[in-house]
């Protein structure tokens, strides 16, 4: 992959972590320029009709009319569609958000590409139509995070590619991500995070803002924000029990760095989210 990889920001939303766009090109169309990139969501895609290949560290893959395909969070990649008419669906997740242990497993860290016959084609069709105009809809936040999860099982055993998922450039630092996405709300030092990747703490924060876009205290942030949205959503702890939960030194300090972040209050955040029935 090319050493001119672009991290990507992403914005999912808090309730769901769940982004769907349709994206639809028409005959005539130029090539897409090529953008290598990655992001921290994961990203599920159905190419409903497309031609090309899409270029990975695991080599490229080739893209036809009905592919699935499946990138786990940071993976570098790149696509290289040929002119014409397009039609796909992106969806941007969080695999925390939405694993099913029991049916998944391991398998959201890997990168995963099917090619399904009849039935299952047109099923998948479907599903991603449905995706796609539920997502539009708004107000529909369940039904959009379920559906993801069912499409996600589509995935046959041993789908996965081969070869490492992460692109070359962040191989360094991935044993910091993993860090904070196992640290479970504790508060990550810089300095643990560079011991793990056997870096020095100055080396690691450089090369860590320069692939990331951000600087790491700043990601770790995010990270806890994020899994504290969630948690104010989907369970009935109380705000300052997720505050603690989330890493965060009292719940004055988490509520004013959520208020910054969503623009509104823990409490209603979880309100506001209620009513839309999310």
């Amino acid at each position: 992959m090319d050493s001119g990889t672009l991290c990507e920001p992403i914005a999912l939303p808090a309730a769901t972590s769940v982004r769907v766009e349709a994206v639809r090109r028409p005959a005539g169309s130029a090539a897409p320029s090529p953008f290598p990139h990655f992001h921290e969501p994961a990203e599920l895609i159905w190419f409903e009709r497309a031609q090309g290949e899409v270029i990975t560290e695991a080599g490229a893959l080739p893209i036809a009319a009905g592919t699935l395909l499946y990138l786990p969070p940071m993976a570098a990649h790149d696509f290289r569609l040929e002119a014409g008419a397009t039609d796909w669906v992106i969806v941007h997740c969080d695999p925390a958000a939405i694993a099913d242990p029991a049916r998944d497993g391991g398998d959201l860290a890997q990168l995963r590409v099917h090619s399904p016959g009849e039935p299952q084609r047109a099923r998948l069709a479907t599903g991603f139509a449905w995706l796609a105009a539920l997502a539009a809809e708004g107000g529909r936040a369940g039904d959009v995070l379920a559906l993801t999860q069912l499409l996600l099982g589509e995935f046959p055993r041993g789908a996965a590619a081969a070869g490492p998922a992460v692109g070359a450039a962040l191989h360094r630092l991935r044993p910091a991500l993993d860090l904070v996405a196992e640290a479970e709300g504790r508060l990550v030092t810089l300095e643990e995070a560079a011991a793990r990747c056997l870096l020095s703490p100055t080396y690691f924060s450089r090369a860590f803002a320069a692939r990331v876009g951000m600087g790491f205290a700043e990601y770790a942030r995010q990270y806890r924000l994020r899994a504290a949205a969630r948690s104010l959503t989907t369970g009935a702890a109380r705000v300052s029990e997720i505050a603690y939960a989330s890493g965060f030194l009292n719940p004055s300090h988490f509520s004013a760095a959520f208020h910054k972040r969503y623009g509104v209050s823990p409490s209603q955040f979880r309100r506001l989210h209620r009513a839309r029935g999310s």
